[in-house]
Protein backbone atom coordinates (compact mmCIF):
# COMPACT_ATOMS: atom_id res chain seq x y z
CA UNK A 1 0.00 0.00 0.00
CA UNK A 2 1.54 3.68 -0.98
CA UNK A 3 2.94 5.79 1.94
CA UNK A 4 0.97 9.69 1.13
CA UNK A 5 3.41 12.01 0.45
CA UNK A 6 0.83 14.57 2.10
CA UNK A 7 0.63 16.46 -1.33
CA UNK A 8 -1.93 15.62 -3.22
CA UNK A 9 -0.50 16.37 -7.02
CA UNK A 10 3.04 14.62 -5.59
CA UNK A 11 0.90 11.26 -4.76
CA UNK A 12 -0.80 11.33 -8.27
CA UNK A 13 1.96 11.22 -9.77
CA UNK A 14 3.53 8.62 -7.58
CA UNK A 15 1.06 6.23 -7.71
CA UNK A 16 -0.94 7.31 -4.51
CA UNK A 17 2.49 7.81 -2.41
CA UNK A 18 6.27 6.51 -2.22
CA UNK A 19 6.19 2.57 -2.03
CA UNK A 20 6.46 0.54 1.10
CA UNK A 21 10.41 0.07 1.55
CA UNK A 22 11.54 3.46 0.07
CA UNK A 23 14.63 4.89 1.06
CA UNK A 24 14.06 8.83 -0.46
CA UNK A 25 16.29 12.09 -1.12
CA UNK A 26 15.02 15.58 -1.64
CA UNK A 27 17.85 17.23 -3.16
CA UNK A 28 17.83 21.27 -3.58
CA UNK A 29 19.75 24.23 -3.23
CA UNK A 30 19.60 26.51 -0.36
CA UNK A 31 16.32 28.42 0.00
CA UNK A 32 14.57 26.09 -2.07
CA UNK A 33 12.38 24.64 0.30
CA UNK A 34 13.99 20.73 0.84
CA UNK A 35 13.50 21.17 4.56
CA UNK A 36 9.56 22.21 4.20
CA UNK A 37 8.80 19.09 2.15
CA UNK A 38 10.93 16.76 4.63
CA UNK A 39 8.64 18.46 7.53
CA UNK A 40 5.61 17.35 5.41
CA UNK A 41 6.55 14.19 4.43
CA UNK A 42 6.95 13.78 8.14
CA UNK A 43 3.99 14.75 9.61
CA UNK A 44 1.05 12.30 7.32
CA UNK A 45 0.35 8.63 7.52
CA UNK A 46 -0.57 6.26 10.19
CA UNK A 47 3.44 5.06 10.91
CA UNK A 48 5.40 6.41 14.01
CA UNK A 49 7.36 9.43 12.66
CA UNK A 50 11.34 10.54 13.70
CA UNK A 51 12.99 13.37 12.09
CA UNK A 52 16.14 14.04 12.84
CA UNK A 53 17.68 17.75 12.46
CA UNK A 54 21.04 18.46 12.11
CA UNK A 55 21.11 22.56 11.13
CA UNK A 56 17.66 23.60 13.19
CA UNK A 57 16.71 23.05 16.74
CA UNK A 58 13.82 21.14 17.94
CA UNK A 59 11.66 24.80 18.73
CA UNK A 60 12.55 25.56 15.35
CA UNK A 61 11.13 22.44 13.78
CA UNK A 62 7.86 22.63 15.75
CA UNK A 63 7.45 26.19 15.23
CA UNK A 64 7.43 25.47 11.13
CA UNK A 65 4.85 22.94 11.72
CA UNK A 66 2.65 24.69 13.76
CA UNK A 67 3.09 27.77 11.12
CA UNK A 68 1.52 25.56 8.60
CA UNK A 69 -0.86 23.67 10.30
CA UNK A 70 0.73 20.58 10.60
CA UNK A 71 0.24 17.18 13.04
CA UNK A 72 3.35 17.97 15.95
CA UNK A 73 3.13 14.16 16.74
CA UNK A 74 6.24 13.70 15.34
CA UNK A 75 9.55 12.81 17.52
CA UNK A 76 12.16 15.23 16.29
CA UNK A 77 16.13 14.46 17.70
CA UNK A 78 18.03 17.17 17.06
CA UNK A 79 21.82 16.00 16.20
CA UNK A 80 23.09 19.08 16.60
CA UNK A 81 22.37 19.51 19.85
CA UNK A 82 23.99 16.36 20.82
CA UNK A 83 26.75 17.33 18.55
CA UNK A 84 26.82 20.70 20.65
CA UNK A 85 26.90 18.25 24.31
CA UNK A 86 29.29 15.52 23.14
CA UNK A 87 31.70 17.26 21.29
CA UNK A 88 32.53 21.28 21.51
CA UNK A 89 31.86 21.13 25.25
CA UNK A 90 34.48 18.91 25.57
CA UNK A 91 36.80 21.18 23.66
CA UNK A 92 35.59 24.29 25.77
CA UNK A 93 36.23 22.52 28.97
CA UNK A 94 39.73 21.93 27.66
CA UNK A 95 40.32 25.31 26.19
CA UNK A 96 39.40 26.27 30.04
CA UNK A 97 41.75 23.83 31.67
CA UNK A 98 44.34 25.06 29.82
CA UNK A 99 43.81 28.75 30.94
CA UNK A 100 43.41 27.92 34.42
CA UNK A 101 46.94 26.50 34.18
CA UNK A 102 47.23 23.38 34.01
CA UNK A 103 50.13 21.82 32.92
CA UNK A 104 50.33 20.68 29.49
CA UNK A 105 51.05 17.17 30.21
CA UNK A 106 47.59 16.86 32.59
CA UNK A 107 45.40 18.58 29.94
CA UNK A 108 46.80 15.62 27.52
CA UNK A 109 46.22 12.87 29.88
CA UNK A 110 42.30 14.06 30.40
CA UNK A 111 41.97 14.43 26.65
CA UNK A 112 42.70 10.58 26.52
CA UNK A 113 41.04 9.83 29.09
CA UNK A 114 37.77 11.77 27.90
CA UNK A 115 38.99 10.99 24.33
CA UNK A 116 35.67 8.46 23.31
CA UNK A 117 34.22 10.25 20.16
CA UNK A 118 30.71 9.91 20.05
CA UNK A 119 29.65 8.23 16.58
CA UNK A 120 26.40 9.63 15.14
CA UNK A 121 25.88 7.94 11.97
CA UNK A 122 25.83 4.53 14.57
CA UNK A 123 23.89 6.26 17.02
CA UNK A 124 21.42 7.19 13.83
CA UNK A 125 21.46 3.95 12.61
CA UNK A 126 20.72 2.25 16.56
CA UNK A 127 17.90 4.74 16.73
CA UNK A 128 16.14 3.68 13.49
CA UNK A 129 16.79 0.19 14.81
CA UNK A 130 14.96 0.13 17.84
CA UNK A 131 11.99 1.47 16.07
CA UNK A 132 8.71 -0.46 15.76
CA UNK A 133 7.70 -0.72 12.17
CA UNK A 134 5.98 0.37 9.93
CA UNK A 135 7.88 3.74 10.91
CA UNK A 136 8.84 6.86 9.36
CA UNK A 137 11.91 8.72 9.13
CA UNK A 138 13.50 12.01 7.86
CA UNK A 139 17.30 12.72 8.15
CA UNK A 140 17.46 16.54 7.21
CA UNK A 141 20.46 16.43 5.98
CA UNK A 142 22.98 14.04 5.23
CA UNK A 143 25.86 17.45 4.65
CA UNK A 144 26.39 17.29 8.88
CA UNK A 145 27.28 12.52 8.26
CA UNK A 146 29.19 13.43 4.89
CA UNK A 147 31.27 16.51 6.46
CA UNK A 148 31.94 14.49 9.38
CA UNK A 149 32.32 11.03 8.38
CA UNK A 150 33.19 11.15 4.76
CA UNK A 151 31.20 9.68 1.91
CA UNK A 152 32.44 5.80 2.45
CA UNK A 153 31.11 5.45 5.70
CA UNK A 154 27.74 7.55 4.80
CA UNK A 155 27.07 5.27 1.96
CA UNK A 156 28.18 2.22 4.16
CA UNK A 157 25.62 3.20 7.04
CA UNK A 158 22.71 3.93 3.95
CA UNK A 159 23.29 1.02 2.63
CA UNK A 160 22.56 -0.91 5.73
CA UNK A 161 19.10 1.37 6.60
CA UNK A 162 18.04 1.04 3.17
CA UNK A 163 18.00 -2.70 3.75
CA UNK A 164 16.37 -2.44 6.74
CA UNK A 165 13.46 0.04 5.88
CA UNK A 166 12.72 -2.13 3.09
CA UNK A 167 12.86 -4.96 5.22
CA UNK A 168 10.35 -3.61 7.22
CA UNK A 169 8.10 -1.87 4.78
CA UNK A 170 8.69 1.69 5.88
CA UNK A 171 9.85 5.09 4.79
CA UNK A 172 13.17 7.03 5.03
CA UNK A 173 13.74 10.37 3.73
CA UNK A 174 17.12 12.24 3.78
CA UNK A 175 17.89 15.80 2.53
CA UNK A 176 20.88 16.79 0.36
CA UNK A 177 22.24 20.33 -0.52
CA UNK A 178 22.65 20.58 -3.76
CA UNK A 179 26.09 21.70 -5.10
CA UNK A 180 27.76 21.25 -1.80
CA UNK A 181 29.54 17.96 -2.87
CA UNK A 182 31.24 17.06 -6.28
CA UNK A 183 29.46 14.91 -8.48
CA UNK A 184 31.23 11.54 -7.85
CA UNK A 185 29.16 11.90 -3.95
CA UNK A 186 26.35 13.20 -5.41
CA UNK A 187 25.66 10.38 -8.06
CA UNK A 188 27.09 7.87 -5.41
CA UNK A 189 23.96 8.61 -3.14
CA UNK A 190 21.76 9.09 -6.00
CA UNK A 191 22.31 5.76 -7.07
CA UNK A 192 21.35 4.36 -3.73
CA UNK A 193 18.00 5.72 -3.66
CA UNK A 194 14.57 4.32 -4.55
CA UNK A 195 13.22 7.91 -5.03
CA UNK A 196 14.78 10.59 -6.23
CA UNK A 197 13.26 14.41 -5.54
CA UNK A 198 15.47 17.18 -7.05
CA UNK A 199 14.23 20.61 -6.45
CA UNK A 200 15.25 23.67 -8.44
CA UNK A 201 15.34 27.31 -8.18
CA UNK A 202 15.81 30.25 -10.31
CA UNK A 203 15.78 33.69 -10.34
CA UNK A 204 13.48 34.90 -13.52
CA UNK A 205 13.28 38.78 -13.91
CA UNK A 206 12.10 40.24 -9.71
CA UNK A 207 10.69 36.88 -9.35
CA UNK A 208 11.92 33.02 -8.40
CA UNK A 209 10.96 30.11 -10.29
CA UNK A 210 10.90 26.75 -8.53
CA UNK A 211 10.67 23.33 -10.10
CA UNK A 212 10.22 19.95 -8.79
CA UNK A 213 11.31 16.76 -10.38
CA UNK A 214 10.85 13.54 -9.85
CA UNK A 215 13.91 12.24 -11.62
CA UNK A 216 13.65 8.53 -10.16
CA UNK A 217 11.01 5.85 -8.83
CA UNK A 218 12.79 2.63 -8.60
CA UNK A 219 10.91 0.09 -11.48
CA UNK A 220 8.52 3.07 -12.38
CA UNK A 221 11.03 5.24 -14.76
CA UNK A 222 6.85 6.55 -16.37
CA UNK A 223 6.62 8.72 -13.13
CA UNK A 224 9.41 10.75 -13.55
CA UNK A 225 7.47 14.39 -14.13
CA UNK A 226 8.64 17.84 -13.58
CA UNK A 227 5.95 20.05 -11.74
CA UNK A 228 5.97 23.45 -10.51
CA UNK A 229 5.99 24.35 -7.04
CA UNK A 230 5.68 27.66 -4.42
CA UNK A 231 6.44 27.44 -0.71
CA UNK A 232 3.84 30.19 1.32
CA UNK A 233 1.66 30.82 4.53
CA UNK A 234 -0.48 27.96 3.11
CA UNK A 235 2.22 25.02 2.52
CA UNK A 236 3.45 23.89 -0.38
CA UNK A 237 1.60 24.35 -3.47
CA UNK A 238 2.07 21.64 -6.95
CA UNK A 239 1.16 23.32 -10.07
CA UNK A 240 1.67 20.11 -13.02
Amino acid sequence: MPLTTGIKELDGVLGGGFVEGTVCAIVGPPGSGSGVFARRFATVGDEESYYFTTNEGTDDVYSSLKRFGWSTDTTVVDIGDKYHDTVLMRRLEITKYRQEGLKVKDVHEYAEMTDRPFNFLTYLTHEIFGMKPPFRVIVDSLDFFIDTYGVEEVLSSLRTLRAYTNKNKSLMIVTLTKGVFDAKVQNSIDALMDTLIELERERVGKKFESNLIVSKVKNFPERSRIMQYSVGDNGIVLMD
